[in-house]
This record gives structure tokens, sequence and C-alpha cells, in this order.
């Protein structure tokens, strides 16, 4: 399916993440193969004043996100997990997992969707994976963890684990994963050397997220922080005695690698994630919401700051240009009008579909063998 010259960029499914893929340049999207990611928050409805969220309609919600992920996607093909979703559908004979039920969907428009699993899932998933496996013949991504080849059974755990689904290695994609970046996790190579017949597999790609949880650690103003998950990649890859099969790079964009939902009601600065070549500059602003006390409202910069942070940024020559990516294009644009500021979603949006755009290109110029 691809090789190590092929980007894996992992992606919760939400408004930001949709379109920045749905935006990527043509030659950009045909050297990325994302892993989507569906997230329990949009089974629930959009709550006010602390009100609990409603459970929407499950299998509407799945015919919704089946529209999507062809409006992004196309017929590209896509590996889709949804560890974080434990929603059964209603049928007439019983209940469908949500894994299988958007699967079903996704025949009517042709998705090339891949099941993602792992070892730790319940029987139930492992189940909705072997139907969807049955049906569509597309292959597995079998996703663990540094962990979990770190065991003495490992070997045993991958045999029973293809076994299980009556498929050889050359049938299934594997997909280290790392989650958030620690500079104490053991290095790639001594990693895969741990994982039997690294040849066999379909695909082979290592995952890694070294951006931080959020921004509250950064003052207000310019930063920059190593993308440490870039560079130990690029250690592995270009290594001249590693003999090892080399993976394909994947992270998590510029987003943190373990799942952790905003904290409802807070108060986010006007900021831009902004991805360079081994860093990412990072330009904060100053939380745009006041405090309001008995007899007045603090007065706080507000959403006019991501302009001020636009405009900066295009006069320097960090700045990509607004060809490069649509990201660079919104920027450009918000650093001329100074009248719409935007919101964080479409701040994300640009964000990510900036970094994309950044990996795939470096990825395909290091030519990689």
């Amino acid at each position: 399916m691809f090789g190590p010259s092929h980007y894996v960029p992992i992606l919760r499914w939400k408004q930001a993440e949709r379109y920045a893929l749905r935006y990527l340049h043509a030659e950009d999207r045909k050297r990325i193969t994302p892993l989507i990611e569906l997230t329990p928050t949009i089974f629930k409805s959009p709550t006010k004043d602390q009100q609990e969220p409603e459970l929407l309609d499950a299998a509407q919600v799945l015919e919704r996100q089946a529209k999507k992920l062809l409006e992004a996607c196309g017929n590209c093909p896509f590996f889709l997990d949804l560890r974080h979703v434990a929603v059964e559908v209603p049928r007439v004979q019983g209940k469908m997992h949500a894994l299988e039920y958007i699967a079903e969907i996704g025949r009517n428009y042709k998705l090339a969707l891949v099941p993602v699993t792992g070892f730790s899932r319940t029987k139930t998933y492992q189940s909705s994976v072997a139907g969807v496996l049955r049906k569509d013949g597309r292959g597995v991504c079998l996703r663990i963890t540094p962990p979990e080849i770190l065991q003495s059974g490992i070997a045993n755990a991958i045999r029973t684990f293809l076994k299980s689904i009556n498929l050889g290695a050359e049938s299934v994609h594997l997909l280290v994963d790392y989650e958030a970046n620690d500079p104490a996790d053991p290095d790639p190579q001594s990693l895969l050397a741990r994982i039997p017949d690294l040849d066999k597999w379909q695909t082979l790609s290592v995952a890694s997220g070294a951006f931080p949880v959020d921004l509250q650690g950064f003052q207000p103003g310019n930063s920059k922080i190593p993308r440490n998950d870039w560079l130990v990649w690029r250690r592995t890859v270009s290594h001249g005695k590693n003999r090892l099969r080399k993976p394909s790079f994947s992270d998590y964009t510029i987003q943190y690698g373990l799942y952790k939902e905003p904290v409802e009601g807070c108060n986010p600065s006007p900021s831009i994630r902004y991805t360079l070549d081994e860093e990412w500059l990072i330009m904060r602003g100053e939380a745009s919401r006041g405090r309001t006390t008995s007899n007045q409202t603090e007065i706080r910069p507000g959403r006019e700051q991501w302009n001020s942070h636009a405009q900066l940024l295009c006069d320097d020559d960090l700045f990509y240009g607004e060809s490069f990516s649509w990201g660079d294009a919104f920027i450009r644009e918000r650093s001329v009008n100074k009248e719409n500021h935007g919101s964080p979603e479409i701040w994300l949006r640009a964000g990510i579909n900036h970094h994309m755009t950044v990996v795939s290109r470096q990825i395909a110029n290091l030519n990689v063998a």
C-alpha cells in the first residue's frame, strides 16, 4: 500500500481536522493515508449552562459521519479507529457496533475504509473488526504500544492475533504508537527489532505526538518547541547502520498524543500553532474573555490578536508563503483582513492543514528508500 515515503497523520474527527484534510493540495493528499479517530462527543448534543448533554441517535450520527468521511477522503484509503467509542446501533435483529454500522454505510459511498484494532479491544469491538474484514477484504491495521512490544510474549501475542483474524502479516498494517512523546521511551529501532517478521507486514508506521497537552505553560508572545516526534523518526530512517525495515512517519499533528477533551467553559487564548522544519512556532495571545467582578469587567485583548499574530508571521522569514497550503493562504488573508478574526476551530484547521503539508513534503524530499 505504501512505504516509508508516506505520511500517516492521526486525526480526531472534529471539524478542524475534517476541513484541514479536505483542503490539502491534491499532490500532498496523495502522500497521506490518515488514521481517523471518532470521539464520543459527536454522539452528544451541545450543552449550555452546564446542562447534561443528551445522547443523539447513533445511527443518524454515523450516517452524517460517513458523508463527512466521503467529503474529506473521497475514495482514497484511510484507517478508522473507534477505540474511544463504545456505541451500538439498534438493528431489526439485534445490535451492531458503530464500526460495523459506519462500514456498512460506507460501502454505499465506496469508502476505502480499513478498520483499526489492538490487543486490548473488547470482544464486541474485535467481532465488529472481523465482520468488516470479511465483507471488505481490505485488511486491518494493528495498533500496538511500546509497553506491549516490551512484554516477553509479544511474538506469541502477534501470532495469536493473526490467527484470530485468519490473516497473515502481509495483509495487516502495523502501527507502533508511542502516543505522547516521552524522552525516556525506548528508541524505535530497539522496539522494531523485537517484532517478528518485520518485513512481511503490508505497511509499517511509527506514531508519536510531541506537541504539549495545551499552551498554558507558555507566556504571551513567541516560543518554539522542538518537533521531537519528527526528529526521532528522521534519525531512525537516516541511520546508515540500520538494516531494519524503515517505517513510515505518523504523528498527532499539532495536537496532544493522548485523547483529552478541552475543559468545558475554558478561556483559550487567541494563538497560532505553526509548524517549521524542526520546531513549532507558538504565537500565544492573552485570554480574550475578561473576568467579571461585582462592579466591573476586566478588559482584555480580544480575538483581534489573531490578526496581529498573522501580520507578524507573514512579515517574518519563517512564513512559508500564501501559496504553500490552504492554511497559509488563510493566515495571509487574516493578516490584511482586520475585521474578520476567526475562531479557535478555524485557526486550528489552518495550523493542521499547514502541518500536514509541511510533513508530507519533508518526507517526500528525504527520498527514504
